[in-house]
């Protein structure tokens, strides 16, 4: 094969990719109600995917699940890496920029956030001291989160409606 056909046939695969994982349009000589199944087919392989490697954020997300992801793959393709937890966390910031989101969606974002970090080669897990904090906003609570090298993570809930009476700080008059 020459090397005017080998990027001939590189720019040509691109073409398909562009239009199956980013709505691109459909390349010329493909059949199009067989090539959108096929681009519907590997949205929900990434679905199925998720699913299987962070079933605690489909729990939070709930019934909805199925349609709100179909939403978001069928807009924006896989992230660098190809990862589906980062393909997950790219669904939380999708999710996020509706509206706001539940305390436990939130609390699954920090979670992942703790624990892994983006690179140009994909995810890797978060080493060395950490410390986060999140305010809930459903239940007035503060998380605390610390990783401790050779001690793994701590988590801790502090009830902020609470913290007023057991500092004994006086209450306001009307």
């Amino acid at each position: 094969m020459t090397d005017a056909a080998r990027e001939r046939l590189a720019a040509e695969q691109a073409e398909v990719v562009r239009a199956l994982v980013a709505q691109g349009p459909l390349p010329l000589g493909f059949h199009e109600a067989r090539f959108h199944a096929f681009a519907r087919s590997l949205v929900n392989k990434r679905r199925q995917a998720l699913a299987r490697a962070w079933p605690s954020l489909i729990r939070v997300i709930g019934k909805s699940y199925p349609e709100t992801f179909t939403s978001y793959a069928e807009a924006h393709p896989l992230p660098e890496g190809a990862s589906t937890l980062a393909d997950g966390r790219e669904f939380l910031r999708w999710l996020a920029a509706l509206g706001p989101p539940s305390d436990a969606a939130r609390l699954e974002a920090f979670a992942f956030d703790m624990r892994w970090k983006p690179t140009a080669l994909g995810l890797c897990r978060r080493g060395g001291f950490a410390v986060k904090l999140l305010k809930l906003r459903e239940t007035p609570t503060l998380v605390i989160a610390a990783r401790l090298p050779w001690m793994g993570e701590r988590w801790l809930r502090v009830p902020l409606g609470k913290m007023a009476k057991a500092t004994g700080a006086p209450a306001k008059s009307g």
